[in-house]
């Protein structure tokens, strides 16, 4: 599922710094989203899903900056 393909994004882009620098070379975000395999409304579906686990602010901020970084793509 597409979903899913969101989520191991988000989980992968807070953990790995070169995956985040990677994702800058792709020609627009549209075209890195087809290559990955979801859409915009799937992947605040999935920071959505992962801010619902947080335990504490810090954890929910995590979330918050990659939701902010992929906007800015």
């Amino acid at each position: 599922m597409a979903i899913d393909k969101a989520i191991k994004f988000v989980k992968r882009a807070t953990s790995e710094s070169d995956f985040r620098k990677a994702c800058y070379k792709a020609p627009s975000k549209e075209s890195l989203m087809q290559e990955i395999g979801f859409t915009d409304v799937e992947f605040d579906d999935a920071v959505n899903m992962q801010l619902v686990k947080c335990q504490t602010y810090e954890q929910a901020e995590v979330y918050q900056q990659i939701r902010m970084w992929f906007l800015s793509l």
